[in-house]
């Protein structure tokens, strides 16, 4: 799956017309990427509320950063930035993993991805 900013706030936005994808992605927490297709930068985070990933994800549709300090710096640049965002999903878990337990894989992915040292994730 590979979503475009637009694509997500869509999704958000007539969450009746996309039943299906709102019970898929509220069913599970998961790690996630967004890559900026303007700057190639990219971030992992990771969803593990009580509506999992789609929680997460209503979240970047609503402010475009999600909160995220590095996302947030991007955006500040400019505007419109988030139109420039892709999102996806790496990997998925049970909703009821300890966040203990889902920020190792989220730890994985920012290591193999380099999303410390070439990215945007500031942890």
């Amino acid at each position: 799956m590979h979503l475009t900013f637009e694509d997500l706030q869509g999704l958000a936005q007539q969450r009746e017309a996309h039943r299906d994808w709102v019970a898929g992605l509220s069913a599970v927490g998961g790690v996630y990427l967004i890559v900026d297709s303007l700057t190639g930068e990219q971030y992992v985070g990771s969803a593990t509320g009580n509506s999992g990933i789609w929680q997460r994800w209503c979240e970047y549709a609503k402010s475009g950063h999600g909160g995220n300090l590095g996302v947030k710096a991007l955006c500040a640049q400019s505007t419109g930035h988030p139109a420039a965002f892709r999102f996806s999903i790496l990997e998925t878990f049970s909703r009821t993993t300890a966040r203990d337990e889902a920020l190792e894989p989220e730890a994985f992915f920012k290591q193999k991805l380099g999303t410390r040292a070439f990215g945007l994730n500031a942890n």
